[in-house]
């Protein structure tokens, strides 16, 4: 499951977007927006039509599916100047070789934002993949949770794409590897204080921290990606340092964590998680850098 086709594509469409957004000179952050306005509506909606039938969510996912697959097709881009330009300049060369592979696994910085990754990020995936089971057992019925998850994510989304189109800003003002910190420490406050919540209050609260860390994980990503490294692969790195590094870390801790849940419960299990994404995040202090880029740009690499 976490290495399904709507995984991938999610993960090629978040580097799409930041990949156009720095071409055109707009704010990934500001773009972004649009998905969580989308998923703020959706989520109430599918909370209510899994009461009545699963089933029509996913005909209608599959119908919007078919619509923005038409909508692609017919689609016709102009042709930027600027891009023109670059291309006949040889900027857009191919960016990612197995040379440029091994020159970043031998960069100490590589490490210590995959640290950061499987350590934080990772752990607080598995986490949030059981939320909504734990959500629920603080309501009546499944059926009144599922609901109240739906109606609490979308003003959470609401909340998310607020935040997010203010996001660049902050980060830019931060800086990239702060606003990664300010998410592992918000992942940490909310896996921990899910392992004492005694309420439905209570998590409701919890969940809507969600929505917060989001924009500074994705923005603070995207950000510290193209200051610490060549700016040209930071799809490539998204997609390899981030996503990749996460899901596959993400399939060995599933099993540990399903176990946990097992064994000791959702609270015991998630301050066992808490502790870990904090020290974690602790431990990126120092393993994060901000600085220079460290791999060669167009104007630097010698001539073939």
């Amino acid at each position: 499951i976490s290495l399904s086709p709507p995984t991938i594509c999610n993960s090629a469409v978040e580097a799409y977007i930041e990949r156009v957004s720095r071409a055109n000179r707009f704010e990934y952050g500001k773009v972004r927006v649009a998905g969580c306005v989308g998923w703020a509506l959706c989520a109430s909606i599918t909370g209510v039509l899994f009461g009545i039938d699963p089933n029509i969510t996913f005909w209608i996912a599959s119908g919007f599916a078919l619509v923005l697959g038409l909508l692609l097709w017919l689609s016709r881009p102009e042709s930027s100047n600027s891009a023109q330009v670059i291309e006949a300049l040889g900027a857009n060369r191919q960016a990612f070789s197995l040379r440029t592979a091994a020159e970043l696994l031998r960069m100490p910085r590589f490490w210590g934002f995959i640290v950061y990754v499987v350590g934080v990020a990772s752990v607080y995936d598995v986490f949030d993949q059981q939320f909504a089971n734990f959500f629920k057992s603080f309501f009546a019925s499944p059926q009144r949770g599922t609901e109240v998850f739906g109606f609490v994510t979308t003003g959470g989304e609401l909340l998310n794409a607020l935040i997010m189109f203010c996001a660049p800003a902050i980060v830019n003002r931060i800086g990239a590897k702060n606003a990664l910190l300010t998410a592992g420490m918000i992942m940490s406050v909310r896996i921990l204080g899910s392992s004492f919540a005694s309420s439905a209050v209570e998590v409701v609260i919890l969940k809507m921290l969600h929505m917060f860390e989001i924009p500074f994980l994705l923005v603070g990503t995207f950000k510290y990606i193209s200051s610490a490294f060549n700016p040209r692969l930071s799809a490539t790195l998204f997609l390899i340092g981030f996503n990749l590094s996460k899901q596959l870390s993400g399939v060995v801790l599933s099993a540990w964590v399903g176990r946990m849940y097992d064994t000791v419960g959702f609270h015991q299990a998630y301050l066992i998680l808490g502790c870990i994404t904090l020290s974690f995040t602790l431990l990126s202090f120092v393993t994060l850098r901000g600085g220079n880029r460290l791999l060669p740009t167009a104007e630097t690499q010698s001539p073939a």
